[in-house]
């Protein structure tokens, strides 16, 4: 991992003080067009970002840890928050960032964190650019969690969501679902596509032909898509989901239907999140261990930071909760 560049490493090369170095940066101060422009030529070759922590670190700050999250609102991402503070403790600062799914506030929000001079960063589910990723990482200790990752300088921590899926379909088929239809996440995500591919791969080992349908990650989008599917006739007995909101979306679309569940639809989500339990009928899902998952990414990174360890990958087991949105009477 190659240190940042100071302001010392630049008036080093340039020829010139740090504090014309500075009055370059600032823009404050005389100094030649010619100068400035050399100055600002280095700056861009060592990628030099201002670390606004550098005056706390030599008084023994806090170590400041920034966190990006794709949607906070989703129960998931707010247990994997509390393990990774849970971990920490009192002894960092953890600023919290949610990028709401949107991957231009993503790159912004983890260039935010370079610049301000964050010790070490933890992404989640991410469309973050890789080339940035893989910059940062140089620079700053960086784990992803919830998505699989080669990077050299990155480590993550992931679930296997192929095996989850897989595991969440055989067992709709083996209480007599024949026509099960996948609600899936949209294709940038790898998690969305390895939980479609333990879908599809289930599907085509009973014989049967996936049917899925990109719709979103959240309760709006699994109702409207559930909603439309029924409306259009669809012929469907089991509804495997990219996660919790989207099922429950779902039931909800399906109850309004008037269509019981599991006598007549089953339905599974991906998560186990506590509303699963709150629900009528609670909700058969694959359990995901998002404060484990939190707790695993911190103490990476805590590794990281404080004694220079390794890059490593975690990959944790899923397993089946079965609650009643899938305990069918009888097998058809």
């Amino acid at each position: 991992m190659r240190l940042l560049a100071t302001l010392k490493d630049i008036a080093r090369i340039t020829g010139v003080s740090v504090s014309t170095v500075s009055r370059a940066l600032s823009g404050k101060g005389r100094i030649s067009a010619e100068k400035r422009k050399k100055i600002l030529s280095v700056v861009e070759q060592l990628k030099y970002t201002p670390n606004y922590h550098a005056r706390s670190m030599v008084s023994g700050a806090t170590l400041t840890v920034g966190l990006v999250v794709p949607d906070i609102t989703n129960p998931f991402f707010g247990r994997l928050t509390r393990g990774v503070m849970e971990f920490l403790g009192n002894n960092a600062l953890v600023i919290l960032m949610d990028s709401f799914r949107q991957m231009d506030r993503e790159d912004i929000l983890v260039k935010k964190l370079r610049d301000h001079g964050a010790h070490g960063i933890i992404i989640g589910n991410s469309r973050v650019n890789d080339d940035l990723v893989k910059e940062i990482s140089h620079y700053i200790p960086t784990v992803v969690f919830d998505k699989a990752c080669s990077l050299e300088n990155v480590s993550c921590v992931l679930l296997d969501n192929i095996q989850g899926a897989y595991v969440a379909t055989k067992h709709l088929l083996e209480v007599g679902c024949q026509r099960v239809i996948h609600l899936a996440g949209t294709p940038e995500l790898s998690v969305s596509l390895d939980r479609k591919r333990g879908y599809e791969t289930a599907m085509k080992e009973t014989g049967l032909q996936p049917l899925v349908y990109e719709v979103g990650y959240d309760k709006v989008s699994g109702y409207a898509a559930m909603k439309k599917l029924l409306s259009s006739g669809k012929a469907v007995d089991g509804v495997f989901c990219m996660n919790d909101l989207v099922a429950i979306g779902a039931l909800k679309a399906i109850n309004e239907f008037k269509l019981k569940v599991p006598e007549e639809i089953c339905v599974v989500g991906f998560d186990d999140t506590e509303i699963c339990e709150l629900v009528n009928p609670s909700l058969t899902t694959v359990h995901q261990p998002a404060e484990e998952m939190g707790k695993i990414a911190a103490k990476l990174l805590t590794n990281m930071i404080n004694l220079g360890a390794s890059t490593s990958r975690y990959v944790l087991s899923p397993y089946l909760v079965i609650r009643s949105s899938t305990a069918r009477r009888c097998i058809r």
